[in-house]
């Protein structure tokens, strides 16, 4: 909760079980009542939510290994969305997000969901990062 600026009841990552410099994956049980299921299914909005909240949980974590300010990071573009299934409610996804490039104060990642080791959905995100 300290690395993401979003509160309950908009909070889709629950904790970061890897990080390092490019990548960051992260655990999010779906509650029955989460405002992005529908029809006992979490929708695609809310997987790339999660996927935004675990990249700012990486970079979070970094920061404040580093002793730097945490920053603040808005979805400014998502890419070459593939949506391939959808994971029930209280069903634990995995995020993995991968840093492809960083110019200045936008970071390009690209990112997929699992559950039970199959791909629910990717895509690339461009995340404009400020101070």
């Amino acid at each position: 909760m300290d690395l993401i600026p979003q509160r309950i009841p908009f909070v889709f990552v629950d904790n970061l079980i890897y990080i390092d410099d490019k990548t960051s994956h992260g655990v999010f049980k779906i509650p029955a009542e989460n405002i992005f299921v529908k029809s006992g299914f979490y929708s695609a909005s809310g997987m790339v939510e999660s996927m935004a909240q675990t990249a700012a949980a990486g970079t979070g974590y970094l920061c404040r290994k580093n002793h730097k300010k945490i920053p603040l990071g808005y979805i400014g573009a998502v890419q070459k969305l593939e949506v391939f299934d959808w994971p029930p409610s209280n069903a634990e996804i995995t995020m993995e997000i991968n840093l492809i490039t960083n110019i200045l104060q936008v970071s390009l990642v690209s990112g997929i969901v699992k559950y039970r080791e199959k791909v629910m959905t990717s895509c690339e995100m461009k995340i404009f990062v400020t101070n």
